[in-house]
This record gives structure tokens, sequence and C-alpha cells, in this order.
């Protein structure tokens, strides 16, 4: 009997309709502060999801017209019933009954122009920013920032900046990044000295911005280590003078790089958030982002002498395969400074969702477990995705108040245990990991 059989729908729906009435603070998005909202319903639909998977679904060897909003949408939706099936399908559907009144029915080939028309007079209002807060009941959302991205004006009440560090930890290999990171910092990055500078001034620039955390995301089995200044001198001086770095130079940069943010981590007392385990740019014919899949094999243990080398460091982390998440559960569960963030990417849709949480109410101390985070690159896309946790969440927790009940070895949870559980996972464990005040 599948657990969907067992599960009492009444008190799924109460759970859930309790736990949807808290506001949302969004851990982790892609943001941009200064347009967080959809311009027209083609960004909306450009979102990576839906042109990655209709052309998985019918390869589109043209590119899609993204530069005309109208166009694109007409030949996204010639496509778009073939991934109906999809938990994707479902955001966009509930997305825009929410926001602009398009039943799902009307989501046909022929109805692309009025589609397009109405949700239009929605996003033109001058008012639209604050309906989409107000319907998504959305309080905060945090960014993902380049070291030198224009913050000016940007409300960080509602904005929270958080450094994405990828730059420096590939800053070896990426002979762009020198002169744009020099002109940054105002001294010459391509020396070991010179980087460390520049690193300390994007550290230094966002802790005056309240940054939230650090944030990388890591090829598969990356192995951290101890390298010192000079080892890492000879690599990138070894890239600026043309040579050709080696596997072993790459690595070593690597793991050089991941402890200096550490170290910058430590000195601000601000927590690095990794994700763990994609490989970029695996699929040819793919569209824009969807190139990027993830390593079956890929294993934590890579990451021991980071988690080791700083215990006052907190390490959120999200994983992508699925044998990575009981890795990171097993992590959470012995290691006092990693802590089970969100599902990420592949990972962010129901079966998953489901998999992880069971785990992680059953194996990792309730005050550990970040719950969720959008990843969402428009405001629109927060609540849709929220609602498809939140629900996976209301589900588990459902069965664990029934399952108490008669486990042999369980104490009896009730309704207001599991509540505070669920506000754990989502509220309460995001102030005390990343040491913030949220909550009114």
């Amino acid at each position: 009997m599948q657990r969907e059989d067992r599960m009492d729908s009444a008190l799924v729906k109460h759970l859930y309709t309790e736990i949807d009435r808290w506001p949302i603070y969004d851990p982790h998005t892609h943001i941009r502060p200064q347009h967080s909202t959809a311009r027209s319903i083609a960004d909306i639909l450009s979102y990576h999801y839906y042109t990655e998977l209709v052309n998985a679904a019918e390869y589109q060897p043209q590119e899609f017209p993204l530069d005309q909003p109208r166009r694109f949408t007409q030949v996204l939706l010639q496509k778009l019933h073939l991934i109906r099936n999809t938990v994707q399908y479902d955001w966009l559907m509930a997305l825009c009954e929410t926001l602009y009144g398009i039943p799902r029915q009307d989501w046909r080939a022929e109805n692309a122009d009025r589609i397009f028309d109405r949700a239009q007079g929605t996003i033109d209002a001058p008012d639209y920013w604050q309906q989409v807060v107000a319907k998504g009941n959305i309080k905060r959302v945090f960014l993902t920032n380049s070291y030198d991205d224009d913050l000016t004006g940007v409300d960080t009440r509602f904005y929270t900046p958080c450094l994405r560090v990828d730059p420096f930890m590939e800053y070896a290999l990426k002979p762009a990044e020198w002169d744009k990171l020099s002109a940054f910092a105002g001294v010459d990055a391509r020396t070991v000295s010179g980087f460390g500078q520049a690193l300390d001034k994007a550290f230094a620039r966002f802790a005056e911005l309240k940054m939230a955390y650090a944030a990388l995301s890591t090829p598969p089995n990356l192995q951290t280590r101890p390298v010192s200044d000079e080892q890492a001198a000879g690599v990138l001086d070894k890239a600026v003078a043309g040579g050709n770095l080696s596997e072993a130079d790459k690595a070593l940069w690597a793991a050089y790089g991941i402890n200096q943010v550490a170290d910058r981590c430590r000195r601000y007392q601000v927590p690095f958030h990794l994700m763990v385990g994609v490989n970029r740019s695996v699929y040819e014919q793919g569209v824009p982002s969807g190139t990027d899949l993830f390593d079956g094999v890929n294993s934590l243990r890579g990451y021991d002498y980071l988690f080791n080398h700083y215990p006052d460091v907190r390490f959120p982390t999200s994983v992508l395969a699925d044998t990575s998440g009981l890795e990171l559960t097993a992590a959470a569960w012995i290691r006092h400074n990693v802590f089970p963030s969100g599902h990420w990417w592949y990972s962010n849709q129901p079966t998953d969702i489901a998999r992880e949480l069971e785990r992680r109410l059953n194996a990792v101390p309730w005050t550990k477990s970040i719950g969720y985070y959008s990843d969402a690159y428009y405001l629109e896309f927060v609540f849709p995705k929220f609602r498809m946790y939140k629900f996976e969440l209301a589900k588990a927790l459902a069965t664990r108040i029934e399952v108490s009940q008669i486990h042999p070895n369980m104490s009896p949870l009730s309704v207001d245990g599991a509540l505070e559980l669920a506000h754990a996972f989502l509220i309460g464990n995001l102030e005390r990991v990343l040491g913030l005040k949220l909550a009114d």
C-alpha cells in the first residue's frame, strides 16, 4: 500500500493551511533587486526549467527568440502541453492563476496572444511588485551577488545580500577575472597577496551590507586540503605567465580558494553555504542554464578537511544526487557545523523532497535543517515553489503524527508539536544558523 493511501487528507490539509499562514523567508534566490519581478509573461516562461524541459521533450535546434517576448511566448506555447505532467508546469499554473487570473484550461497555443496581454495588464500596474509580495506572503528574500554588484539603494530589509564566491575558487583559471578583480580592489590581483587583499575587500564590503552568508557551487568530488601561499602562488604565476594548468594545478588552486573563503567566513562570523556536485556544460545541445547535470558518484568525503579545519564555521549544505542526500543526512547527524539546506535543482520536486524530509526528520537534530529555498529568478516563482514544499512538509508531519500514535518506541506527536517542527524548518533554524532575526 502506498503512503498516499494511508494519508489522512484532513490532517494534511489542516497542517498545510496553518503552515501556509506563515510569511516566506527565502534563503537562496537569483533575484535581481533592481528588477525583481517579470517584465512580461515571457520572463516567466523563459525560466530555464521551461525552455530546457520543452527542448528535452521535442528538440529545438533553433534558439528560442528570447529577445522577442511576444514571439517567444507563441513559440513556447506550441510545445508547453508536452510538459503538463511536470511539477514545473504546476508552478506555472498556480502562479498565473493567482497573479494574473489566467485559468489552467486557457493554456493552449492558440491563446498565446491573449495570455500575453492578460498577464501584461497586471504586470504593468504601478503596484505590481506589492501585489506579488502580498499575494505570495513574501517577507524577505536572500540574493546571490557577485563581489562587484551594484547594490546602491537596495532595501536590505527585504533583499539580503549574499556573496557568491565561485570566482575566487576558479580565479587562477579565469584570465578575464584578473583585471576585473584588480579594478575592484585597487590592487594588482594577479599575485597571491593581491588576490587575498581583493578577497578581503569583497568580504568587508558585504559585511557592511549585512550579508547573510558566502555561497559556492562546487564541482563533483572536490578534494579539500591544506595549501600554502607558496603553492598557490606557483599556480597563479604559471597561469598569469600564459602556461597551461594541469588538472593537479587546478585542483590545488580550488582547494586554496575554498580555504581562503572559509578563512574570511571565520573572520567575519558568517556561514559558508555549499552547493555540492554540479557538472557544468555537459549537454552541448542544451538551452542556456539547461546544460548542467550531476555526478552520481560524488562524495562529501572530499570536504573532510574543510569541515574539520573550520569547526567554528557553519556550513549550510545542498546536494544534487540522491546518494549524496543520505551522505548529507549522515554528515549533519555527526558534524556540529553541517546543516542540510533545502532541496537543490534536480532534487527540487516532490518525490525527492519527501524522501529527504523523512530522512532529516528521522535522523538530524530538529534544530539543524533549513527546510527550503526557491532558487528563483523572479519573485513570482517564490510562493508556488514554497507551496510545493509546505505541502510535502505537511504530508511528512501528518504521517509522523499518525505513526507516533501506534509506534512501540515513539512518543506521540501532537499537531502543535508538528507545527513547532515545521516552524523550525521554515523560520527558526534559518534564524539560528544564519544568526539573523527574521520574524517580527
